[in-house]
């Protein structure tokens, strides 16, 4: 017959176990996710200067729901020049670039059913845009963007 002594300690340990996997888990999602971000960043281009990573997943659109999307403000000084591109995991993306009433820039034009990565978008005046990321057609998907400056 086990002592209650001994059937805690056992029950401690399995939760340190549990704890230590998780932990080791975690660390593996955030260096694979490092490696996403820093092999994306290669790809920017010539003359790119790396600002912020956007990493996106968004689930599946619903019939009778708006399309999911990842919206995030970023301040833009005005006289730069801004390179974002894509690095699609699942899922094709395409990022939009807005102000408060319009539309600056997309990766996709409709008109022509065609894809642009990278894209490059001179700022002309410093303030609040919105980095906008979706997927075609509403699937779901998985991507990290890029922002960066681009020297002159």
């Amino acid at each position: 017959m086990e002592s209650r002594i001994t059937l805690g300690f056992r029950t401690a340990l399995k939760h340190v176990v549990l704890i230590l996997l998780a932990l080791t888990m975690i660390s593996m999602v955030q260096g694979d996710r490092k490696k996403r971000v820093l092999d994306c960043a290669s790809d920017a281009g010539e003359g790119a200067i790396f600002l912020k990573e956007f990493v996106v997943s968004l689930p599946r659109k619903d019939s009778d729901e708006p399309q999911p999307m990842y919206r995030e403000p970023v301040l833009l000084r005005g006289n730069n020049v801004y390179r974002f591109n894509i690095c699609n995991d699942k899922g094709r993306a395409i990022i939009s670039l807005y102000d408060n009433s319009r539309m600056f820039i997309s990766s996709y034009q409709a008109g022509t059913n065609r894809n642009y990565n990278p894209i490059n978008f001179l700022c002309r005046k410093t303030g609040t845009y919105y980095i906008v990321v979706t997927f075609k057609n509403g699937r779901a998907g998985d991507t990290v963007v890029i922002m960066s400056h681009v020297t002159k």
